[in-house]
């Protein structure tokens, strides 16, 4: 096999294949060529099917060629009006390429590991292009991200590898602080390695492990969602002290609003967790704290929050609102609440 599709939203792991698939058949730096796919504008794959071509004779060492984000493997974002407006110029490029690494996949040079390397997206298998090469035989390797059970599983493993052992509430606390990301456990597993201890305690977690930014916005969603002012108040400092500005919270809590706004408007229209789950592409589990938090919250009520943020990010755009004094006023209206919210299901 000489022909990869490395795509999914596991960017370390991906990383990691990639450095391995690398070692593997014995191809150092100085014979890696990493190009700049991402732009149908500048990128052309004569140049790339060239570099997988042109190879010294009295090199006996293997060569890559990396396509990193090839743009004619993405999902198309455009909107249909305007593809049908220009389908012909928007065709000709994409027809182009697919004959052109059609010609080259028929006689692969055996020498040459080629590699599609969706870095940041998934390949899109509707795309003629990613028919073809499957066709072909390209091998697709798709690092989706694990979720609760799996990344927990993963995480021992990890820990196992390297001699580590966490208490209960350490690896309760480790698993929080990374929150599903492979490379913040990665991060965390190394500076737990250099710390030099091997048994390891809650605190000594806490020392060494930074907590990911992103559980602090989940924090403040959830405790907004749950009508608690203090939980909400405390996630924001946190944010603050991480390098967050008020623009930028507005900005995230709105965001994860609507994704609430929609899992509850689903689960009033009948669709239970798993086919909201399903719907919205999300962990089950996930789903459930999400519901339990808005527990009391109508999807008509988490709209008028939403509404009432895009108004605030519009004043403070427009120079009318001071963002503190705006965001901080929003929390005291309506994150402490006395209408049933902080019931449970």
């Amino acid at each position: 096999m000489s022909t990869y599709i490395y795509s999914g939203e596991d960017v370390y792991r991906q990383e990691t294949a990639l450095a391995s698939l690398l070692k593997k058949n014995g191809i150092d730096q100085e014979h890696t060529v990493m190009m700049d796919a991402s732009s149908q504008k500048t990128f052309r794959i004569e140049s790339a099917l060239m570099e997988c071509d042109s190879f010294s004779l009295f090199d006996e060492n293997r060569k890559a060629v990396i396509l990193k984000e090839p743009f004619f493997l993405s999902a198309s974002t455009k909107k249909n009006a305007r593809r049908a407006v220009s389908k012909k110029k928007k065709e000709e490029p994409e027809d182009r390429n697919l004959a052109l690494l059609e010609q080259y996949m028929k006689n692969p040079n055996s020498n040459t590991l080629l590699v599609f390397y969706c870095h940041t997206f998934n390949a899109d298998s509707r795309k003629k292009i990613y028919k073809m090469l499957t066709k072909y035989g390209a091998e697709t390797v798709y690092f989706k991200k694990m979720d609760d059970e799996a990344f927990r599983n993963y995480a021992k493993e990890q820990l196992k590898k390297n001699d580590l052992k966490l208490s209960r509430d350490a690896f309760e606390e480790l698993l929080t602080r990374v929150s599903l990301d492979t490379l913040l456990l990665h991060n965390a597993v190394e500076k737990m390695v250099l710390y030099g201890e091997h048994d390891l305690k809650l605190n000594d977690v806490q020392h060494l492990v930074s907590i990911n930014p992103d559980v602090d916005v989940f924090k403040l969603t959830s405790c907004f969602t749950a009508g608690n002012l203090e939980g909400s108040l405390e996630a924001v400092q946190e944010m603050l002290t991480a390098g967050y500005d008020y623009t930028v919270l507005i900005s995230m809590l709105a965001k994860r609003l609507r994704t609430i706004y929609c899992m509850r408007l689903l689960y009033e229209q009948g669709l239970d967790e798993d086919q909201i789950a399903a719907r919205m592409h999300a962990v089950r589990g996930y789903v459930w704290h999400v519901l339990k938090d808005s527990y009391g919250l109508s999807s008509e009520r988490i709209l008028e929050f939403i509404n009432e943020l895009a108004s605030i990010d519009q004043g403070i755009k427009q120079g009318i609102l001071v963002s503190k004094d705006s965001f901080e006023h929003f929390l005291l209206k309506y994150a402490e609440r006395s209408d049933g919210v902080n019931a449970r299901r």
